[in-house]
């Protein structure tokens, strides 16, 4: 099994497991999967501080992802602020029901 790791873990868990670099290629497919995981780990935290830690582990794949692609965190920010404009937030906890589409 391959999983994308934190710079430091090879030092930290030294012998215990191999460790290889990725091809940039590799890399931008395997953040993509580390996101997923990441938001799965946020789904299932149950306390308010496990929520906390895996929200910032998914803030830092967010940031490797931005790097990756050259896109600035300002970059981000901009267009995040600009939907927030034309289609609002989450604040209101609306929730889209639809009807099931006969077939």
């Amino acid at each position: 099994m391959k999983k994308l790791v934190r710079d430091k873990i090879p030092d930290i868990v030294s012998d215990a497991a191999t460790f290889e670099v990725l091809s940039n290629e590799d890399y931008r497919l395997s953040l993509r999967d580390k996101i997923t995981e990441e938001a799965k780990e946020v789904k299932g935290a149950d306390t308010r501080a496990n929520l906390v830690e895996e929200l910032g582990d998914l803030e830092e794949v967010i940031r490797a992802i931005l790097e990756d692609a050259s896109i600035t965190y300002e970059e981000m920010d901009s267009l995040r602020q600009a939907k927030i404009n034309q289609k609002g937030k989450f604040a209101e906890k609306f929730v889209m029901i639809k009807p099931d589409e006969e077939s």
